[in-house]
């Protein structure tokens, strides 16, 4: 069994990748605010769209790393091969599928998001072309799935490393020196993709695909547990739209201050991503030799790893806050509610470590469906509700929203808990 600095070692990669995938989206907004407002507004609005497709691979992902660290551990070679071809073929075929939503209905979608002139057009050339070939971002979320899963979680780390440094630089590049403007943005963003593909697959040896992988079925358990893992990325998704429409009603300078709360809270839960990833791969493989006591203390050990990790993090950001807020913002309105948000995530640490953890534990079981099921109950049940009542009905404005957030977390870490210690007695 893993002692906790061999858990760490395991995880810092993960959280380092975590931080890297966030990087993304700021360094692609840092260069085009050189462009106009316009092209700010168009690149952020097609990326509202792309990370609703990240949070698809994100969740096949996270399937693909539970089901092949179980395969691995039960040394069936024949199985591992095929099922490597089978989730390469679903990654291709989901990508196909946004891939083409992307190219024929980037326009309309734009305009409904209330895209108009500059931005309308900027912003649908943008999501047709990145989402276009949203297949290179699949292939790397499996190609690092597959990797993290047999103990590698440093690759994956250098190819989101690789695939930044080229970002930044074939943008700036495009933009400055051949003038493209956002299309040079999305030629970089597919480049850099596209190599840091080619660069996992090359790692990957003896896990690559075959070139019959289209002719193989795909593993019946990774479509059953994908879609209900993807229902669960998507709900949170959708849920935060809404908490969105609540929030803006209290004002575009609360809203604005809520954004760049969330913008510095961010850094909180690079931790927690990165170790519930672990905590993924552990328990599958567990799972497979059903050694019920050792998923019982990975459990333990990466929660409290988790929570140590998120608190030194929240703790310092909130000490640090006035200052932080100062680098976006000096207005008072906007300062104060990015303090609330900080101040909330916090409070919620312990919650959010837990929910993380055995949503996770779960995953890593087999059993994609109940924090799907929990997740669209807290949402929708809990999150929403309170916040509209709280928030609205109570007059207590962005601090009710962010209370309703955090008895929602507080409610899934409670159920999925108790259901996980029912659970666990059956494996034997």
């Amino acid at each position: 069994m893993k002692s906790n600095k061999e858990i760490l070692t395991f995880a810092f990669p993960a959280i380092i990748e975590n931080f890297l995938q966030m990087l993304v989206g700021i360094s692609d907004t840092m260069i085009v605010a050189h462009l106009s407002l316009s092209a700010v507004a168009a690149v952020s609005l097609a990326n509202n769209v792309i990370t609703i497709y990240q949070a698809i691979f994100i969740a096949l992902g996270t399937i693909v790393s539970s089901l092949f660290a179980r395969k691995r551990s039960e040394k069936a070679d024949v199985e591992v091969g095929k099922f490597v071809d089978g989730a390469i073929k679903l990654t291709v075929f989901i990508s196909l599928i946004l891939g083409l939503f992307s190219i024929v209905f980037a326009q309309p979608l734009t305009t409904l998001l209330g895209a108009r002139g500059d931005v309308g057009q900027l912003s649908s050339l943008y999501l047709s072309l990145v989402g276009g070939l949203i297949v290179m971002l699949g292939l790397m979320t499996t190609f690092g799935s597959f990797m993290r899963a047999s103990g590698d979680t440093k690759t994956p780390m250098w190819a989101s490393l690789l695939a930044n440094i080229l970002n930044l630089v074939l943008s700036a590049l495009f933009i400055f020196v051949f003038h493209l403007g956002v299309l040079g943005t999305a030629l970089g963003a597919i480049i850099a993709r596209t190599i840091g593909s080619f660069y996992l697959y090359i790692k990957l040896k003896n896990n690559r695909p075959t070139r019959r992988f289209l002719k193989t079925k795909i593993d019946r358990q990774l479509i059953k547990l994908t879609i209900p893992a993807t229902g669960e990325r998507l709900s949170m998704r959708i849920g935060d739209l809404l908490i969105m429409m609540i929030i803006i009603s209290f004002g575009s300078r609360v809203f604005a201050g809520n954004a760049i709360g969330e913008s510095i809270t961010q850094f909180n839960y690079m931790p927690v991503f990165g170790m519930s990833t672990v905590t993924v791969i552990l328990v599958a493989q567990e799972f497979a030799q059903k050694n019920r006591e050792n998923i019982k203390q990975y459990i333990k050990k990466t929660y409290w790893l988790a929570t140590i990790m998120m608190l030194i993090v929240g703790l310092l950001i909130f000490v640090s806050s006035a200052p932080l807020n100062y680098l976006f913002t000096a207005d008072k309105v906007a300062a104060n509610a990015s303090h609330i948000v900080i101040v909330f995530s916090l409070l919620a640490t312990f919650f959010v470590t837990g929910t993380t953890t055995y949503t996770a534990a779960f995953q890593g079981l087999g059993n994609a469906k109940l924090p799907f099921y929990t997740t669209t109950v807290g949402m929708f049940g809990i999150r929403l509700i309170l916040g509209a009542i709280l928030g609205i009905g109570l007059r207590l404005g962005l601090e009710g929203v962010w209370l309703g957030v955090l008895l929602d977390n507080l409610f899934r870490f409670i159920f999925l808990k108790i259901k996980f210690d029912k659970l666990i007695k059956t494996v034997n």
